[in-house]
């Protein structure tokens, strides 16, 4: 294990060349994410600003696990071995090591003494409701089994100690506050922010058990766990910034809007309000961010954790399949797959398995085996080139798709398309791609 929190892999990603210090003031305010999405489009480095606009001096950090080559050093395997690391770390979850103190307990705020002010928090887009935080892991607990849940929840600032809750109705967290405010109890959370990568990357699997099991799965040893300052629950013991409180049952404040992963903004909702009872932090904290609406939304979110899915389901119905891929300029609503087939019929057969394996997949796109799953141009040539629209594409209309889509109807339907991108065998002798070999450009280019 090269490294075991957000301090460890900033320096792997800077020995790597995937992280570019940034000594200027920036306004936390629009100008600091508007600096790493544009990082995060060219496809270049990420940025840790060291003297951001904030009295605190807390440095921030965003985009992150924004490209394959930076999630890849996360999980220290190669990028085409990303789903496959991903799928074992899910059916090999290793559990949990408590440890009596955190590293985030170097100082603890609690009383008059807890201000959010304190925090760098952004204001990421000009059309967002206000100061949100997006790049912390919602810790929670299950009231009946008593087990923790690791999750994205976004928060917003609604004053000097209370946060917005944006729960979506099918994840865990909602069901868990459900049963505390039936009950009227008040329902604990802690936000960690300033993490292991992995444990992020852990965070956005939807699994029946701690999700900090598949971090440490991903990391090949037990994530060490410590109890929280205020509330019952155990956090990473080497997150930079804790944030701990109650939701308050039965309260509703107005939240929103927040740009999404679909690249339009959300709509407003009336959401539950935590009041925070401390602030711990490590000493010399950095906090973390994810852009809304960024490529690390996207790879986090939808990607990242529904690779392995997608790879169950188009294997089972074709052992020819060599790769997948969600693509995040898609938000991950288009899926590749690689096939090597043996007959024609067979890339329909693994597009309508792919449509089938996710409600977001609305596009299913077979290409062959030589064709880069990775790469938006070769994609674009094998639609371009392969693809006869009278007979390779198909649709399935009216059905489920992902509600934030603008092209679903009220009740969540669209019609969702499947396309076979690959060669006719016929054409295979006929049709040799050209192909160049490799060249180090170094040794030319000064």
């Amino acid at each position: 294990m090269s490294f075991r929190d957000l301090r460890g892999f900033l320096d792997v990603l800077k020995a790597s060349n995937q992280i570019i210090q940034i000594e200027r003031p920036a306004k936390l305010d629009l100008e600091a994410p508007a600096v790493v999405q544009a990082l995060l489009v060219k496809g270049g480095p990420t940025a840790i600003f060291t003297n951001p606009d904030h009295p605190s001096g807390i440095p921030l950090v965003g985009g992150i696990l924004g490209s394959l080559p930076r999630i890849a050093l996360a999980m220290e395997c190669t990028i085409p071995d990303i789903s496959n690391r991903m799928e074992e770390a899910v059916a090999n979850p290793v559990g949990s090591a408590r440890v009596t103190r955190g590293a985030f307990m170097d100082h603890v705020l609690t009383g008059e003494q807890v201000d959010l002010g304190r925090l760098p928090i952004p204001m990421h887009n000009a059309g967002d409701g206000g100061k949100y935080i997006t790049g912390g892991v919602m810790i929670s607990k299950d009231p009946q089994t008593r087990r923790q849940n690791y999750g994205y929840n976004r928060l917003q600032v609604q004053g000097r100690n209370r946060l917005a809750l944006m729960m979506n109705a099918w994840r865990h967290i909602n069901r868990f506050h459900q049963a505390a405010e039936q009950a009227g109890q008040p329902f604990p959370i802690c936000m960690a922010i300033g993490l292991d990568p992995r444990i992020m990357i852990a965070a956005g699997v939807r699994v029946e058990y701690d999700e900090i099991g598949i971090a440490g799965a991903l990391r090949g040893e037990p994530v060490e766990v410590a109890p929280c300052a205020t509330v019952p629950l155990e956090a990473p013991a080497f997150a930079e910034i804790l944030i701990e409180g109650f939701v308050v049952p039965g309260e509703r404040v107005d939240e929103g809007p927040l740009a999404e992963f679909t690249g339009h903004y959300g709509e407003g909702y009336r959401t539950p309000v935590i009041e925070v009872t401390a602030i711990c932090h490590r000493q010399n904290p950095i906090f973390q961010t994810i852009i809304p609406a960024s490529f690390e939304h996207v790879y986090i979110g939808n990607i990242v954790p529904r690779e392995p899915m997608l790879r169950q389901f188009v294997s089972h119905v074709s052992p020819n399949v060599k790769a997948v891929h969600l693509t995040p300029y898609s938000g991950g609503f288009m899926a590749v797959i690689q096939v090597d087939k043996k007959n024609e019929g067979e890339p329909k057969n693994v597009a309508l398995a792919a449509l089938m394996t996710h409600v977001n997949i609305k596009m299913a796109v077979i290409v062959g085996p030589d064709v880069d799953i990775h790469n938006p141009a070769d994609i674009l040539w094998a639609l371009s080139t392969r693809v006869d629209w009278s007979r390779d594409v198909f649709t399935v209309p009216y059905a489920q798709g992902m509600e934030n889509d603008p092209t679903t109807d009220a009740s969540g339907r669209h019609t969702k398309v499947g396309i076979d991108a690959t060669l006719a065998k016929e054409k295979a002798a006929d049709y040799r791609r050209v192909v160049y070999p490799p060249v180090d450009l170094g040794q030319w280019i000064p």
